[in-house]
């Protein structure tokens, strides 16, 4: 994946922590303290940092483990900026602690440039008593971000990965999905290996079913009840329609969910689930009302997809 901060989502929540990192890239801001939840890009900004001081002044600094820094288990040219990943570990234990106050203070003592990750919500006394002369750091908070930030982020993941997706598709995996920007990128990477472009509202039908175990985590998500219950709105619109083989053929053949939890869902045995969908496929290839109770339907399905 692209590591610029061109490929950044900036967001009210990490701005500060991104140009404080580009600063840094730079050489203008020698001690840097970026802190913030797992999954929101932290490793992202280092990465970008490591990128753009290779590309712009030809020095190659490697992203570090804490740890392995601590304990000497990569060998990294001391003169250079050193990129400290998951610095939260080493308070785990106090000789780690200790070994790593003591790395840092002789850094900043020759004023060699330092940027640290550390994963936490807020950043407290424990992780300053991390850094020696802490009025010497820059530190920046990256936030949980918003509902409205997360749409922002999975649209910039979409376009970075060349997938087209529709607004109504990008709320919903902002809004309804629960996890971190890592499950997030999961799930993007999903939809671009089954194809490019999800625009239409039977592509975010279609997409929900493919994602369908990444909402395992939102208690309020039961994509077979909102196809349900869109089919029974489109079915009291559209009377001529049979609800239930409109919802068998949604859940089957749009939304590509296993018969078994269809039958299930619809309280009927599998082969009867099949045939119902195989009759309303039917009807639709023979009947325009049908196609438009279908349009209807999807219509109904991508609005109330997004809500609780």
């Amino acid at each position: 994946m692209d590591r610029r901060f061109g490929s950044l989502a900036e967001l009210h929540s990490n701005v500060e922590a991104i140009d404080a990192a580009l600063l840094f890239a730079n050489g203008l801001n020698p001690f840097v303290a970026i802190v913030g939840p797992s999954g929101w890009g932290k490793t992202h900004l280092l990465e970008c940092v490591s990128n753009h001081m290779a590309k712009e002044f030809g020095v190659r600094s490697q992203i570090l483990s804490t740890l392995d820094w601590i304990h000497g288990r990569h060998v990294s040219d001391p003169r250079h900026p050193l990129l400290l990943d998951d610095a939260h570990e080493a308070m785990t234990r106090t000789r780690p602690k200790v070994q790593m106050r003591l790395g840092l203070e002789r850094r900043v003592r020759i004023g060699r440039p330092t940027i640290v990750a550390l994963t936490s919500d807020r950043f407290t006394r424990q992780m300053q008593s991390l850094l020696p002369s802490p009025r010497e750091w820059s530190i920046h908070e990256v936030g949980n971000p918003t509902s409205e930030e997360r749409r922002l982020v999975v649209q910039k993941m979409a376009e970075l990965q060349g997938l087209r997706i529709s607004g109504a598709l990008a709320k919903i995996l902002a809004t309804r999905m629960k996890g971190n920007g890592n499950t997030l990128h999961g799930a993007i990477n999903v939809l671009k290996m089954v194809k490019t472009a999800w625009l239409t509202a039977e592509d975010t039908l279609r997409a929900c079913g493919y994602l369908d175990s990444f909402f395992a985590d939102n208690p309020a998500w039961d994509l077979k009840d909102k196809v349900r219950f869109a089919a029974a709105s489109t079915a009291r619109q559209y009377p001529a329609v049979d609800g239930p083989a409109l919802t068998c053929y949604a859940m089957i053949h749009v939304a590509h969910l296993g018969e078994i939890d269809v039958a299930r869902a619809c309280a009927v045995r599998p082969a009867k689930a099949n045939e119902l969908a195989q009759r309303f496929q039917k009807s639709l290839l023979a009947s325009e009302d049908t196609r438009q109770a279908y349009f209807h339907f999807l219509e109904t399905a991508a609005e109330i997809l997004p809500e609780n």
